[in-house]
């Protein structure tokens, strides 16, 4: 056996374990869920090697052949993994902790892409990744440093959201950087109420911050324009639900 790995069960003999080793493995096995088995690396500072958990995992599933879950570095949510596959892939995923009377089991409840290993779980751009990829909002920064913020029951903490939302579709249809497909229709709707929002919200802050949301919005629904095609109905009052995207394959949104 390697004297500079440690491996033990959680529930083995630990005074048995040799701590000092430059790497202590600690795995425990999971009850029956989607996820066997739980491995917590532990590497002494000076130790050789550059790996990271992306690293890591990849070169388990390689070994193993099967799929290695580990925390995504770029999204600080609880729920959010990415799946290193046998094939050298790596896709995103949602990780449920599902806590019963006995012990805590896991289930796999999305993937972006399809995996072998994980049959159940559906299929489908994960909306906290859309809502966490880095897309600029100058004109919304600007607005909102010289609107007071509030919570979100209350106009100013409804702006805050709100502005920032329909800025962020704006961007991402100037920028063409999702291929066709991967944003959802549900999130399509949720935006253009936003935009609703906004709409109400401008005519219930005072004046001058109201002036001056609309010409924040002038500026931002002249990009969603030109980023989109006209449709039936483009001339009525809430003209956004009637453009149509260029870009997205799924049926038109209509309200």
């Amino acid at each position: 056996m390697d004297e500079s790995v440690d491996v033990c069960d959680v529930d083995g003999d630990q005074e048995a374990r040799r701590w000092n080793a430059p790497v202590l493995c600690t795995y425990r096995v999971l009850p029956l869920g989607d996820l066997a088995l739980e491995l917590e690396v532990q590497v002494q500072d000076g130790t050789s090697g550059t790996w990271d958990e992306a690293a890591l995992a990849q070169g388990l599933a390689a070994r193993t052949g099967t799929s290695v879950l580990y925390p995504s570095p770029d999204l600080d949510l609880d729920s959010a993994y990415r799946v290193a596959m046998a094939d050298g892939r790596e896709v995103r995923c949602r990780l449920e902790a599902i806590d019963s009377d006995e012990d805590t089991t896991y289930r796999v409840d999305a993937v972006e892409e399809p995996v072998p290993d994980l049959p159940r779980a559906t299929v489908e751009p994960l909306p906290e990744v859309l809502d966490n990829e880095p897309l600029p909002t100058p004109l919304s920064d600007e607005f909102l440093a010289t609107c007071p913020a509030g919570t979100t029951d209350t106009v100013e903490g409804r702006v805050h959201y709100a502005l920032r939302v329909w800025e962020r579709l704006v961007r991402r249809l100037e920028t063409g950087q999702d291929p066709p497909g991967r944003y959802r229709e549900d999130l399509l709707k949720r935006d253009l109420e936003a935009r609703d929002d906004l709409d109400r919200l401008s005519h219930e802050m005072d004046d001058p911050h109201a002036e001056a949301l609309r010409s924040t919005l002038s500026r931002l629904d002249r990009s969603y324009r030109d980023h989109t095609l006209p449709g039936p109905g483009q001339q009525t009052e809430r003209w956004w639900w009637h453009q149509r995207l260029k870009r997205v394959p799924w049926k038109q949104v209509t309200k």
